[in-house]
């Protein structure tokens, strides 16, 4: 069998775990910049309060409804979804993450030490709510696609308390003949109005379908889809999660920006998150893109839309490298090609791509290759940084100018993170 582990309302769950004055009331999460709402609590959503409406236009209906509202707070939620994921390897070994609140697991084997696996999955939804306070739905089924029907269930019924568990023919065909097609795993609008068109609205008559029709409308993806649904495992458990093939960081700023000095330093300070990670998975970058643009939706003092522009340029390196000293050479010469005066921009980002392992070596005959002493440097800045705090040592042009950096005005302590946020027992 294969369990899919979901916790509820991920980013609010969070926040309410460490401030029991947030359940049953409430609440909602807002984007970088507190520009819209990116999550909310199932009070929220009984409101009629819509994932990524903008803030401004619903700010009347928040405040009359005395709704918590919340800056994202990324610190946070990454710690909370790492003791996740480290409470659930506390009862299986196989776990695949699939999203910062979501992962497969397999019981393949298990069921001869646990006969009931419903028992289980239940004394597994209690301990992970123990020792993290987050609210956890767990579906267990024959595949990951049946899985993620089960969690559909476990979500929204009442009666299922948070686990459901489709192991018999006749309880996989009721959860499929009243599931909408449109709510299946990989089907989006588009195919699920094509799939309505042809007389295939639920998941049971999609199950159903021939397979020639499945694969003629859905591709091949499709079919493997409709034999999961039968049953048939096509997707299997990824425990090691894959490599990146591309590295991006491109937070908006927190104000419009038009001098670029500011903008340099963002753009080098997104680089330095986006080579963090490329050194995490151990990886070296042979391509490096920056872009740059103003708000689109702008509007001039007469009321007309401002002229907009936007620029992108890409660079591909002599070699691959893992340094953020490079890179930023790159990065800098790319951004003053781009920039032009007299604009109030938006935002900066920079994008690593032709990702190689950062042991690649390829010698050429007209250049030589990425230089060691760099890639060493770069190894020892992490280490610093990760013992006494992030930027703590840092290039120059990254500055220490806040006034770029996005808004976060209704932010909640950093309490696992941060030594001062930390609670205090009195």
């Amino acid at each position: 069998m294969i369990g899919l582990v979901d916790v509820n309302n991920m980013y609010v769950s969070c926040e309410r775990s460490f401030n029991p004055s947030l359940n049953g009331v409430p609440v909602v999460v807002l984007s970088n910049n507190d520009g819209a709402i990116i999550a909310r609590s199932n009070e929220a959503k009984a409101l009629g309060i819509k994932m990524g409406v903008p803030y401004f236009m619903v700010k009347e209906l928040l405040d009359a409804h005395q709704v918590r509202i919340f800056s994202s707070n990324y610190a946070l939620y990454h710690d909370m979804s790492t003791r996740f994921y480290s409470a659930l390897h506390r009862f299986v070994e196989h776990v695949e993450i699939n999203s910062i609140d979501e992962a497969f697991i397999s019981l393949d084997g298990y069921q001869s030490v646990y006969p009931d696996l419903d028992d289980l999955a239940r004394h597994m939804k209690a301990k992970i709510h123990q020792w993290t306070r987050l609210p956890v739905a767990i579906g267990l089924a024959p595949t990951k696609t049946l899985a993620k029907v089960a969690n559909y269930y476990a979500k929204r019924q009442e009666s299922a308390r948070g686990v459901v568990v489709l192991s018999g023919e006749q309880q996989i065909r009721a959860a499929l003949e009243d599931l909408p097609v449109s709510e299946l795993w990989g089907v989006g609008s588009r195919l699920a109005a094509k799939l309505r068109q042809c007389d295939v609205k639920t998941a049971w008559q999609l199950r159903n379908a021939p397979d020639d029709f499945i694969r003629d409308l859905m591709t091949v993806n499709g079919l493997r889809l409709a034999y999961e649904l039968r049953g048939q495992r096509c997707k299997l458990l990824e425990v090691e999660t894959p490599a990146k093939k591309a590295i991006c960081s491109a937070p908006s700023f927190g104000d419009l920006i038009p001098d670029r000095k500011l903008i340099q330093e963002a753009l080098t300070t997104h680089l330095a998150r986006a080579t963090e990670k490329l050194r995490k998975q151990h990886s070296a970058a042979g391509v490096v893109t920056v872009f740059l643009h103003t708000n689109k939706h702008l509007k001039s003092p007469n009321g007309e839309p401002a002229k907009y522009y936007s620029g992108t340029r890409t660079a591909v390196l002599p070699h691959p490298t893992t340094s953020h000293t490079e890179l930023a050479r790159y990065a800098l010469a790319l951004l003053e090609s781009i920039y032009k005066p007299g604009y109030r921009y938006q935002k900066v980002g920079v994008m690593l791509s032709d990702l190689v392992a950062d042991d690649f070596k390829q010698e050429g005959i007209f250049n030589e290759g990425p230089d060691p002493k760099l890639a060493k440097l770069a190894k020892v800045v992490d280490q610093l940084n990760y013992k006494h705090g992030r930027d703590k040592v840092r290039l120059a042009v990254q500055g220490y100018s806040p006034e770029w950096h996005m808004k976060q005005q209704l932010m909640s302590p950093r309490y696992t993170t941060r030594w001062k946020d930390i609670l205090k027992a009195t």
